[in-house]
């Protein structure tokens, strides 16, 4: 007899507000900084918030065990989730294809998911080496001594 998956557990109260008030904070920011940035194509700003929010995701992965759980939902799946966006990705993208310009569109996926990993694998780096956090592979060199 195979057992019936039961249904998640409902999120606490607490833990959608902080994601709700992240996200409107992450999104206000995006929307304010957008406009000031470098844009030689219209769709350079948003690559460079996405990259921005993949560079604070990988920081904060390396800070997780030192923050309390809500500090990860209100930064994480709040303001990063907030200020990056995948729906104003694929609005542009679509701009893209609509006018013919589908190698652009393919380019600009291509930069978005390479600088994106990028940004993250970079903000654990440079957490880490703020924050004194091995890597999984390598000790600190207080633990070599």
């Amino acid at each position: 007899m195979v057992e019936a998956e039961l249904p998640p557990a409902p999120r606490p109260a607490i833990v959608l507000a902080l994601v709700f008030l992240g996200g409107a904070a992450g999104s206000l920011a995006r929307e304010l900084l957008a406009p000031l940035l470098p844009a030689p194509w219209f769709w350079v700003p948003i690559l460079l918030v996405n990259v921005v929010a993949s560079f604070g995701v990988g920081w904060l992965f390396i800070l997780r065990q030192r923050l309390h759980p809500y500090w990860t939902h209100l930064l994480v799946g709040g303001f990063c989730g907030g200020f990056s966006t995948f729906s104003h990705f694929s609005y542009e993208l679509v701009t893209l294809g609509d006018t013919g310009r589908v190698l652009e569109a393919l380019g600009y996926v291509a930069l978005a998911v390479v600088f994106g990993l990028l940004a993250a694998v970079a903000g654990e780096a440079c957490a880490r080496r703020v924050h004194g956090v091995a890597s999984p592979s390598r000790p600190t060199a207080t633990e070599r001594s």
